[in-house]
């Protein structure tokens, strides 16, 4: 416990390379072990591709680790540019004789954190960039427009009436209100974006999912997946199934989450099978559970977990994708209420004066 504690402060501390880039040295690593060429001739081979990049430093030092020690994990563990789990991961498949196997199985689950990152990303992204049209468009209306045909009233000389002039400043009034609303969100984005960032990341994610449903869902089924995912890698390593679970336990982001895989640790402890105590915390979905204690009957635990970590995956990107088609007609509704409603304010009186006119 005291080390998965110890691990937890330094990755908070601790700025790693990007998941996607781990996915292909992860990737790379598993292709050359599987070749049969030298770990220190095809480490070399691999870290001078990255010279030149902002990476560069830190392969080199693998590559001059690798040289010295002959261990791929103690050259991880020097450059310090690699999370905790992943170094464990290497050392065990070294102990276990299958690091081929362990860095093709740690490829593919980070290029599911790195398809999961990109999937928020978008799902905030898009958005964001219609509410900025939106505030460009108001601005515009606002501080141009309605201007210029205040102008073009005083020049013809008529008399704006009351209910006129009123329309006029409801729409520059609701023009500024929403500016200021567009961007309180906008703040409110940058601040968030920006403790993502810091150790702070999954205070912040909690507090999210607390506030909207969706965004809690959406993270109860990211912490499953990581949770099969992790756990089915583990178990194809070789490593036991109760000694994985406080492994695991330091990779999952989610408060929520990290308590339930530490009450299924304990429930084993227990005396508990692993099916009824995964069951009793409710990680998964009662049709997954059922798939999980048939895989535990019939000894493959490791290929049912692998399986689950891909359904949650796919859902995962289909929550975001449903996400983002609900957010983008909402805006485009909203922002064509707003603009309507401000061109009204200047069209109405515009149509009063040529009546009167006529």
């Amino acid at each position: 416990m005291e080390n998965l504690q110890e691990a937890r402060v330094e990755e908070k501390r601790a700025r790693y390379l990007p998941a996607g880039e781990i996915s292909m040295f992860c990737e790379q690593v598993a292709l050359i072990l599987g070749s049969g060429v030298a770990l220190h001739d095809g480490i070399e081979a691999l870290c001078n591709n990255y010279k030149g990049t902002a990476f560069g430093p830190s392969f080199a030092a693998i590559d001059e680790a690798v040289k010295r020690t002959g261990s791929l994990h103690e050259a991880l563990r020097e450059t310090k540019a690699f999370p905790p789990y992943l170094m464990r991961m290497v050392y065990i498949g070294e102990q276990t004789g299958k690091l081929d196997e362990v860095m093709a199985s740690l490829s593919a689950y980070y290029a599911r954190e790195e398809a999961t990152r990109r999937s928020i990303q978008s799902a905030v992204f898009y958005p964001l960039c219609l509410i900025i049209m939106m505030a460009v468009v108001i601005v515009v209306l606002v501080w141009r427009v309605l201007p210029i045909f205040r102008q073009v009233y005083r020049s013809l000389g008529a008399e704006i009436s009351g209910s006129a002039s009123a329309l006029m400043n409801l729409g520059m009034g609701l023009g500024m209100a929403v500016l200021i609303a567009v961007g309180v969100l906008i703040l409110v984005a940058l601040v968030i974006a920006l403790l993502m960032r810091t150790s702070k990341r999954r205070a912040v994610a909690a507090w999210l999912g607390k506030i909207f449903p969706p965004v809690r869902r959406m993270a109860e089924r990211i912490a499953a997946g990581r949770f099969a995912a992790n756990l089915g890698m583990m178990l194809k390593s070789g490593y036991p199934l109760q000694e994985a679970l406080p492994l695991i336990e330091g990779v999952m982001d989610e408060s929520d989450a990290r308590a339930k895989v530490r009450l299924c640790g304990e429930e084993m402890l227990a005396g508990e099978p692993f099916p009824k105590a995964v069951a009793d915390v409710r990680l998964f979905e009662d049709l997954h559970n059922k798939m999980i204690q048939i895989g535990f009957m019939t000894g493959q635990t490791e290929t049912v977990m692998e399986k689950l970590a891909g359904i949650y995956q796919e859902r995962n990107e289909q929550d975001v994708s449903r996400m983002v088609a609900m957010i983008e007609p909402t805006l485009v509704i909203m922002l064509s209420v707003i603009i309507g409603a401000i061109l009204l304010s200047v069209m109405l009186p515009m149509i009063s004066i040529i009546s009167s006119i006529l």
